[in-house]
């Protein structure tokens, strides 16, 4: 009995040492595989607080090791193509603000001796337009680069006023000169330039000479586009105009009995009488 014991434990202790070396082998396995799958490469990121319209130094960057799946296409790894060659190389311009160890990417600043101006904002394919505007119809002074708008043009024929959204979803690239996407503080505006398409800057043209323009501020992640269609004075107010009744028929005149000549001879004499 006391050797059945003494067996049983043997095994016990057999099968729990082959099973912990196997688990032990196993996460060696995996952690040698994982190890050798992460390739890493230099990539440029900002070394303290970048603000718009700062000019971009050395001092200003430093190189990290990023996992090479990871890094995003307009990344820099090479200070040579973040920086230029040789001395006369002219310093680039921050468009974006970025925090320290943010990776600094081609949309965050301009090319080579480029300033922050709206001809750094535009998109490709993409034209800026201006709008005069005022505190009503720049929604109180709380447009800010960046924001995105409605578009409402507003005009009056002898039918009456009426009101239709232009455009949807635009972007706003400068209010007056100030393009700075960071600035939080209300301001009332005299202009606003936004960016958009070719069609849509030529609609913009024709429709500042037919009537006023108007801005609609737009939510964070609004994107989404609406049929509002034209709204004029009796749509708002809700009144339906009555369709006139349609006039009674006339009825037409009988047509005129045709006459009957009739020549009468006595002698010499020729009398005609007409009878109906």
């Amino acid at each position: 009995m006391r050797s059945l014991a003494v067996f049983i434990f043997v095994v016990g202790l057999a099968l729990a040492g082959g099973a912990a070396w196997y688990v032990f082998t196993k996460v060696q396995a995996a952690e040698a595989r994982s190890g050798a799958a992460v390739a890493m490469v230099p990539v440029a990121v900002a070394s303290k607080d970048l603000k718009f319209g700062q000019p971009l130094s050395r001092e200003d960057v430093r190189v990290v090791q990023w996992p090479a799946d990871a890094v995003p296409e307009n990344a820099f790894t090479s200070p040579v193509d973040l920086f230029g060659e040789g001395p006369d190389a002219k310093p680039r311009t921050v468009l974006r603000r970025m925090e320290p160890n943010e990776l600094i990417l081609k949309t965050k600043i301009t090319g080579f001796g480029q300033r922050a101006t709206v001809a750094t904002l535009i998109e490709p394919g993409m034209r800026a337009y201006t709008l005069p505007v005022d505190a009503a119809s720049a929604v109180g002074g709380f447009l800010l680069p960046g924001s995105r708008v409605d578009i409402i043009l507003t005009t009056k024929d002898r039918s009456g006023p009426t009101a239709r959204v232009l455009i949807q979803n635009i972007e706003i690239v400068a209010v007056d000169q100030d393009t700075d996407p960071d600035r939080i503080e209300a301001k009332i505006a005299r202009t606003v330039t936004v960016q958009g398409t070719p069609e849509q800057v030529q609609a913009l043209t024709l429709a500042s000479s037919v009537g006023s323009l108007s801005l609609s501020l737009r939510g964070f992640g609004a994107d989404s586009m609406a049929d509002a269609g034209v709204l004029d004075r009796n749509a708002l107010l809700g009144v339906v105009e009555e369709e006139a009744p349609e006039p009674a028929p006339v009825e037409a005149a009988p047509p005129p009995e045709p006459e009957v000549k009739v020549i009468v001879r006595r002698g010499s004499q020729v009398e005609v009488k007409t009878m109906q």
